[in-house]
Protein backbone atom coordinates (compact mmCIF):
# COMPACT_ATOMS: atom_id res chain seq x y z
CA UNK A 1 0.00 0.00 0.00
CA UNK A 2 1.56 3.45 -1.06
CA UNK A 3 0.84 6.08 1.73
CA UNK A 4 0.65 9.91 1.23
CA UNK A 5 0.96 11.72 4.85
CA UNK A 6 -1.27 14.98 4.01
CA UNK A 7 -0.14 18.00 6.02
CA UNK A 8 -2.31 21.61 6.58
CA UNK A 9 0.24 24.33 7.59
CA UNK A 10 -1.78 26.98 9.79
CA UNK A 11 -2.23 25.47 13.55
CA UNK A 12 -0.58 22.22 12.22
CA UNK A 13 2.66 22.27 11.65
CA UNK A 14 2.59 26.15 13.04
CA UNK A 15 1.40 25.58 16.79
CA UNK A 16 -0.84 29.16 15.86
CA UNK A 17 -2.21 30.83 12.38
CA UNK A 18 0.44 32.43 10.99
CA UNK A 19 -2.00 34.50 8.60
CA UNK A 20 -3.85 35.92 11.75
CA UNK A 21 -1.11 36.92 12.77
CA UNK A 22 -0.55 39.42 9.76
CA UNK A 23 -4.46 40.09 9.21
CA UNK A 24 -4.41 40.96 13.01
CA UNK A 25 -1.64 43.23 12.22
CA UNK A 26 -2.23 44.58 9.11
CA UNK A 27 -6.03 45.00 8.55
CA UNK A 28 -7.37 45.14 12.11
CA UNK A 29 -10.33 42.80 14.10
CA UNK A 30 -12.75 43.91 11.40
CA UNK A 31 -11.86 40.87 9.17
CA UNK A 32 -12.64 38.47 11.72
CA UNK A 33 -16.55 39.41 10.94
CA UNK A 34 -16.01 37.53 7.38
CA UNK A 35 -14.23 35.09 9.27
CA UNK A 36 -17.48 34.11 10.65
CA UNK A 37 -19.13 34.08 7.71
CA UNK A 38 -15.98 31.27 6.23
CA UNK A 39 -16.58 29.14 9.29
CA UNK A 40 -20.68 29.37 8.89
CA UNK A 41 -20.11 27.64 5.33
CA UNK A 42 -21.73 31.40 3.87
CA UNK A 43 -18.81 31.99 1.96
CA UNK A 44 -15.72 29.69 0.27
CA UNK A 45 -12.21 30.01 1.49
CA UNK A 46 -10.99 31.54 -1.67
CA UNK A 47 -13.64 34.33 -1.76
CA UNK A 48 -13.11 34.76 2.28
CA UNK A 49 -8.80 35.26 1.58
CA UNK A 50 -9.43 37.05 -2.03
CA UNK A 51 -11.08 39.63 0.33
CA UNK A 52 -9.03 39.71 3.63
CA UNK A 53 -5.81 39.75 2.00
CA UNK A 54 -6.91 42.35 -0.43
CA UNK A 55 -7.29 45.00 2.19
CA UNK A 56 -3.47 43.96 3.16
CA UNK A 57 -1.39 46.60 1.90
CA UNK A 58 2.10 45.68 3.82
CA UNK A 59 4.96 44.01 1.13
CA UNK A 60 6.17 40.45 1.57
CA UNK A 61 9.59 42.14 2.55
CA UNK A 62 7.58 43.52 5.81
CA UNK A 63 5.52 40.45 6.36
CA UNK A 64 8.23 38.27 6.99
CA UNK A 65 9.97 40.38 9.09
CA UNK A 66 6.66 40.20 11.40
CA UNK A 67 6.73 36.30 10.62
CA UNK A 68 10.49 35.53 12.05
CA UNK A 69 10.41 38.10 14.75
CA UNK A 70 6.82 37.12 16.27
CA UNK A 71 7.04 34.77 19.12
CA UNK A 72 3.23 33.92 17.69
CA UNK A 73 4.87 31.57 14.91
CA UNK A 74 6.46 28.20 16.60
CA UNK A 75 6.84 25.07 14.62
CA UNK A 76 5.21 22.48 16.69
CA UNK A 77 7.61 20.27 18.30
CA UNK A 78 8.78 16.91 16.34
CA UNK A 79 8.15 18.07 12.28
CA UNK A 80 11.75 17.23 11.68
CA UNK A 81 11.32 14.11 13.30
CA UNK A 82 7.96 13.25 11.18
CA UNK A 83 9.55 13.51 8.55
CA UNK A 84 12.32 11.36 8.74
CA UNK A 85 10.13 9.15 9.91
CA UNK A 86 8.18 8.85 6.97
CA UNK A 87 11.67 9.36 4.98
CA UNK A 88 12.68 6.09 6.32
CA UNK A 89 8.65 4.26 5.60
CA UNK A 90 9.01 5.13 2.04
CA UNK A 91 5.73 7.46 2.76
CA UNK A 92 4.50 10.68 0.34
CA UNK A 93 5.02 13.86 2.69
CA UNK A 94 2.29 16.75 1.07
CA UNK A 95 1.54 20.14 2.13
CA UNK A 96 -1.30 21.61 1.38
CA UNK A 97 -2.95 24.84 2.90
CA UNK A 98 -5.17 27.48 2.72
CA UNK A 99 -2.57 29.70 4.06
CA UNK A 100 0.01 31.70 1.79
CA UNK A 101 2.50 29.90 -0.13
CA UNK A 102 5.37 33.09 0.15
CA UNK A 103 5.69 32.42 3.96
CA UNK A 104 5.21 28.71 4.19
CA UNK A 105 8.13 28.52 1.60
CA UNK A 106 9.88 30.80 4.08
CA UNK A 107 9.26 29.28 7.00
CA UNK A 108 10.18 25.84 5.84
CA UNK A 109 13.37 27.18 3.66
CA UNK A 110 14.39 28.59 7.62
CA UNK A 111 14.33 24.67 8.55
CA UNK A 112 16.07 23.85 5.99
CA UNK A 113 13.50 21.59 4.91
CA UNK A 114 13.05 20.46 0.76
CA UNK A 115 11.89 18.07 -1.64
CA UNK A 116 8.09 17.84 -0.05
CA UNK A 117 5.01 19.46 -2.38
CA UNK A 118 3.72 22.18 -1.33
CA UNK A 119 0.47 23.62 -2.38
CA UNK A 120 -0.93 26.92 -0.87
CA UNK A 121 -2.54 29.97 -1.91
CA UNK A 122 -0.18 31.64 -4.31
CA UNK A 123 0.25 35.47 -4.06
CA UNK A 124 1.22 38.32 -5.88
CA UNK A 125 2.49 41.71 -4.79
CA UNK A 126 2.05 44.87 -6.66
CA UNK A 127 1.71 48.42 -5.88
CA UNK A 128 -2.06 48.21 -4.71
CA UNK A 129 -1.08 45.08 -2.23
CA UNK A 130 -1.53 41.88 -2.33
CA UNK A 131 -4.13 38.67 -4.73
CA UNK A 132 -4.19 34.97 -3.74
CA UNK A 133 -5.53 32.06 -5.56
CA UNK A 134 -5.86 28.82 -5.11
CA UNK A 135 -5.06 26.68 -8.22
CA UNK A 136 -6.39 23.21 -8.78
CA UNK A 137 -3.73 20.45 -9.48
CA UNK A 138 -5.99 20.76 -13.33
CA UNK A 139 -4.46 24.30 -13.36
CA UNK A 140 -7.73 26.33 -12.45
CA UNK A 141 -8.56 28.51 -10.35
CA UNK A 142 -10.55 27.07 -7.55
CA UNK A 143 -12.88 29.00 -4.80
CA UNK A 144 -13.50 25.80 -2.93
CA UNK A 145 -12.17 22.26 -2.30
CA UNK A 146 -8.85 23.09 -2.28
CA UNK A 147 -7.01 20.52 -0.08
CA UNK A 148 -10.01 17.95 -1.46
CA UNK A 149 -8.61 18.16 -4.66
CA UNK A 150 -4.86 17.25 -3.97
CA UNK A 151 -6.92 14.14 -2.09
CA UNK A 152 -8.11 13.13 -5.08
CA UNK A 153 -4.84 13.46 -6.85
CA UNK A 154 -3.11 11.24 -4.58
CA UNK A 155 -6.08 8.96 -4.78
CA UNK A 156 -5.46 8.91 -8.33
CA UNK A 157 -2.20 8.11 -8.29
CA UNK A 158 -2.65 5.21 -5.91
CA UNK A 159 -2.44 6.51 -2.39
CA UNK A 160 -4.00 5.71 0.50
CA UNK A 161 -4.15 9.07 2.56
CA UNK A 162 -3.01 9.50 6.30
CA UNK A 163 -4.43 13.21 7.37
CA UNK A 164 -2.89 15.57 10.27
CA UNK A 165 -5.00 18.96 10.21
CA UNK A 166 -6.65 21.06 12.93
CA UNK A 167 -9.34 23.60 11.03
CA UNK A 168 -12.43 22.90 9.71
CA UNK A 169 -11.88 22.97 6.17
CA UNK A 170 -9.54 20.03 7.27
CA UNK A 171 -12.73 17.45 7.20
CA UNK A 172 -13.41 17.05 3.62
CA UNK A 173 -9.76 15.31 3.16
CA UNK A 174 -10.28 13.27 6.26
CA UNK A 175 -13.24 11.81 5.24
CA UNK A 176 -11.14 10.23 2.59
CA UNK A 177 -8.68 9.16 4.99
CA UNK A 178 -8.15 5.55 6.07
CA UNK A 179 -6.23 7.45 8.58
CA UNK A 180 -6.38 10.63 10.60
CA UNK A 181 -4.98 12.76 13.69
CA UNK A 182 -6.71 16.15 14.46
CA UNK A 183 -6.52 18.53 17.19
CA UNK A 184 -8.38 21.57 17.53
CA UNK A 185 -11.67 22.28 15.33
CA UNK A 186 -10.76 18.93 13.04
CA UNK A 187 -10.62 17.10 16.35
CA UNK A 188 -14.38 18.67 17.89
CA UNK A 189 -15.57 18.11 13.60
CA UNK A 190 -14.43 14.48 13.50
CA UNK A 191 -16.00 13.47 17.65
CA UNK A 192 -19.50 15.30 15.80
CA UNK A 193 -19.75 13.21 13.11
CA UNK A 194 -18.22 10.24 14.90
CA UNK A 195 -14.90 9.93 12.36
CA UNK A 196 -12.69 7.82 13.98
CA UNK A 197 -9.34 9.84 14.28
CA UNK A 198 -6.30 10.38 16.43
CA UNK A 199 -5.80 13.38 18.47
CA UNK A 200 -2.21 15.18 18.61
CA UNK A 201 -0.35 17.50 20.48
CA UNK A 202 2.85 17.14 18.81
CA UNK A 203 4.46 15.33 15.40
CA UNK A 204 6.15 12.77 17.98
CA UNK A 205 2.21 12.03 18.76
CA UNK A 206 1.79 11.61 14.67
CA UNK A 207 4.96 9.33 14.38
CA UNK A 208 3.90 6.97 17.12
CA UNK A 209 0.44 6.90 15.85
CA UNK A 210 1.75 5.50 12.19
CA UNK A 211 3.56 2.93 13.83
CA UNK A 212 -0.26 0.99 14.07
CA UNK A 213 -0.62 1.87 10.78
CA UNK A 214 -0.68 -1.53 8.19
CA UNK A 215 1.01 -0.74 4.88
CA UNK A 216 0.50 -4.14 3.75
Amino acid sequence: MKIAVQLDFDGTITEEDVSFLLLDTYVGSNWRDMLTEYTEGKIPVGTFNKRVFGMMKADRLTMLDLVFNSDRVKVRPGFRELLHYCCRKDFKVIIVSNGLDFYIEAILEDMGVSGIDVYAAQCQFDSDGMTVRYVGPDGHELEAGFKEAYTGLLEKKGYSIVYVGNGISDIFSSRRAIKVFATGDLLERCREEKLECTPFNDFFDVASGLETLSTD
